[in-house]
């Protein structure tokens, strides 16, 4: 099994681009694109975050045979989804983040 970065790459770049050209040209709110992508980063961390918590727990209760070798995969492809997600959501809040880190006080 190998990790599909750049398949998961490019349809999430394509995707964002997408929505992100819908926006700028008017045919989405931008309400509506921060929205839908701010879903997705929950989903996706909430995804990867119950796998690793299964994994987890399968090795604090002493089972080191992970009964389905595909948690692993699936948890790691989910972290490949969350990272490209990840510039997306920082790109769509840029200006909160730059106040945030330039906030003098």
């Amino acid at each position: 099994m190998s990790n599909d970065i750049i398949l998961i790459g490019t349809i999430l770049v394509i995707a964002y681009i997408s929505s992100y050209t819908l926006y700028r040209y008017g045919i989405m709110d931008k309400k509506v694109h921060n929205r839908i992508w701010n879903i997705i980063f929950l989903l996706i961390f909430i995804i990867a975050m119950g796998v690793g918590y299964l994994l987890t727990a399968l090795t604090d209760l002493g089972i080191t045979a992970i009964p389905n070798v595909n948690l692993i995969f699936w948890h790691n492809e989910f972290g490949i989804f969350f990272f490209f997600i990840l510039f997306f959501h920082l790109q769509i809040n840029w200006i909160s983040l730059k106040k945030l880190i330039l906030q003098t006080g």
